[in-house]
């Protein structure tokens, strides 16, 4: 066992040790401000591509300016994700909604037959449910509160919970659906249902890291979205790694032409921040994207 014994440095000397590392520190003022509003480790992960192997000093030439370039790219880049994710969440529980309601009618999702992971799974599943919508203030779901008494509340239909539902509590949902209706749900957005399974997973993962601010850029989600046959996903045809960051825009790309957002707008909006920022081999690889990423068909 190896205990903990770093003691908690002031800003400046969180500088001076950067500096004694090797890292150029070209305006100290901004340098400092940085570390002040968003500091010292979680730029550690930005500073990460420049430090010499298993070590704590950094590569000749290395500077914090890099670093700090990097982070405000990662920003708008987790900006643009999590817009992606809004519209394509908003797109699938739509379909979800709808097909599930029009089977089982607006409180079948209270009934565990209506799935298939079983009444184990659905007993946890429903109570996480009831919980989302007890604790929502949504206008309709009080409305539903004061004026019905059968079902009583939180028993809402599931046109009304699904609108409070998480993006993880909703592909729960998708996942545990019977296969036949999960294939009708997946044809509308033009994939196999066991792809949209993981791509929803993969999406409520996504959303989760950006929308706690965490990094995107130069990290592996731990989810990994499953290339769909066909369609110019094969490895031979787009060899991007399915756990970089790249990867997941085409994905993101891809469901957006199945919701009502202005796709192009937003693949636009992208390209021009790739453009910006993928003017330095690291940082292309870190992406995951190869030199002709734009032109690539499914971009």
């Amino acid at each position: 066992m190896t205990k903990y014994l770093k003691p908690p440095l002031s800003f400046d000397a969180q500088l001076l040790q950067l500096e004694g590392r090797g890292l150029a520190v070209p305006d100290r003022a901004m340098a400092l401000l940085y570390l002040q509003r968003v500091g010292y480790y979680r730029l550690m992960g930005y500073l990460y591509p420049q430090r010499l192997h298993q070590s704590d000093h950094y590569i000749a030439g290395a500077s914090i300016d890099e670093a700090l370039v990097v982070y405000e790219f990662d920003r708008c880049l987790r900006e643009l994700a999590l817009e992606a994710v809004g519209h394509i969440e908003v797109a699938v529980r739509t379909s979800i909604t709808h097909n599930f309601s029009n089977v089982y009618g607006p409180f079948g999702h209270h009934l565990a037959g209506n799935f298939s992971f079983g009444p184990d799974w659905h007993r946890e599943w429903i109570a996480k449910v009831r919980g989302e919508v007890e604790r929502s203030r949504e206008a309709f779901l009080i409305h539903y509160r004061d004026k019905y008494t059968d079902p009583p509340f939180p028993m809402v239909p599931i046109w009304m919970a699904s609108e409070v539902m998480s993006v993880g509590t909703l592909s729960k949902f998708y996942s545990a659906m019977h296969p036949a209706h999960q294939k009708v749900i997946a044809k509308d957005f033009g994939l196999r249902s066991p792809v949209l399974r993981n791509w929803l997973h993969f999406a409520s993962v996504l959303r989760n890291v950006a929308a706690h601010h965490g990094r995107l850029w130069n990290r592996e989600l731990g989810v990994k979205p499953l290339r769909p046959h066909g369609n110019s996903w094969s490895e031979e045809q787009t060899p991007y790694s399915t756990s970089r960051c790249f990867y997941t825009l085409l994905v993101l790309r891809y469901l957006l032409r199945y919701t009502t957002a202005n796709d192009l707008n937003w693949r636009d909006r992208v390209t021009t921040l790739l453009e910006q920022h993928l003017n330095v081999d690291h940082r292309i690889v870190a992406i995951g994207a190869g030199p002709g990423w734009k032109s690539h068909p499914l971009w």
